[in-house]
């Protein structure tokens, strides 16, 4: 590496050249929302009147089998991957945000030096606020999940105050200056509960215990098959976060700015198939997520920009 590349100067150069290879504009607001442990058929089987408006979800593939690595891979650029050719769902099609530009033939929507950090840091070194806030310990400090947010927040699992807590820092944070937003939302990770719901017996309390989870045998049983009654409770927990999520899309709504939207799951979760409970080993109830990219404020992206990017 030269010493031009690592100085001040040569920094700037970086950052102004590789703005000139992206397709997007640093004007664009985004908010990647994450259901953990949501399953792909529970997400589509789920009445979910507020995201209907903006599309279907297709069936992706997480990039890892719990909370850790895969939102790591998400910071990352790399998407729940889906096997259409579909910009920003396939990034072979185009990639939503990349770190570094080398051997594309696709300008990405935005693209960042490597060696840089994440794309989280990417974006604060911008002038974006840098917002988050999620329910799983995972991301508690010093977990590295929280790499470049200039404002964080582990709540546990409070759809409500969640949202109401990140709407009022994008007030104050990002009133004159573009958003780079994170949600996690834990309604859809067991137990699958969510506020208002009645306080009756756990139907999965035993299976879905931890005490169970992390002491399974890990041995596929071809007899057992779903347990639909906690199928039915984490469809019930998306159903929530559906209605809770029009309060989050108004606020970005109300900005004005275009606005890039990413919902997703990090990952899926077992309910009994084969005698599996639970995630962090590969199965494909673990591996399929539900992704929907849609935009707020603005027509849809142009078509991906042909021609290499660097």
């Amino acid at each position: 590496m030269s010493w031009l590349s690592t100085s001040v100067v040569g920094r700037a150069w970086d950052e102004w050249r590789h703005r000139d290879l992206q397709a997007g504009d640093d004007a664009e607001d985004f908010l990647l929302v994450t259901w953990d442990s949501c399953r792909y058929d529970v997400f589509c089987d789920a009445c979910t009147p507020t995201l209907d408006r903006y599309g279907s979800a297709r069936r992706a593939w997480a990039m890892a089998t719990y909370t850790l690595p895969a939102h790591q891979a998400m910071f990352a650029g790399f998407l729940p991957h889906v096997f259409e050719p579909l910009p920003f769902y396939n990034r072979f099609v185009q990639q939503l945000w990349r770190i570094s530009h080398r051997n594309l033939n696709v300008k990405p929507l935005v693209t960042f030096p490597e060696g840089r950090g994440g794309i989280v840091t990417g974006f604060r070194r911008r002038g974006y606020a840098t917002l988050g806030v999620a329910a799983m310990d995972w991301f508690a400090k010093p977990s590295p999940l929280q790499e470049g947010f200039e404002w964080f927040r582990v709540t546990g699992t409070r759809a409500r105050d969640q949202i109401d807590m990140l709407c009022e820092q994008i007030g104050r944070r990002g009133r004159r200056r573009p958003c780079f937003a994170f949600v996690n939302f834990g309604e859809t990770h067991s137990p699958f509960w969510h506020e208002g719901m009645a306080h009756v017996p756990d139907p999965g309390g035993d299976r879905m215990s931890l005490g169970r989870l992390f002491n399974a045998s890990g041995v596929r049983d071809p007899s057992q098959s779903l347990d639909h009654d906690l199928w039915r409770r984490q469809r019930r927990s998306a159903e929530y976060l559906d209605g809770q999520m029009t309060r989050l899309l108004d606020c970005f709504v109300a900005r004005g700015r275009p606005t890039t939207v990413v919902v997703t799951a990090d990952h899926g979760e077992c309910l009994g198939e084969e005698g599996l409970y639970g995630h962090a080993f590969h199965h494909e109830k673990v591996m399929e997520v539900p992704l929907l990219i849609f935009r707020l404020n603005a027509a849809p992206h142009a078509a991906p920009q042909l021609g290499r990017a660097g």
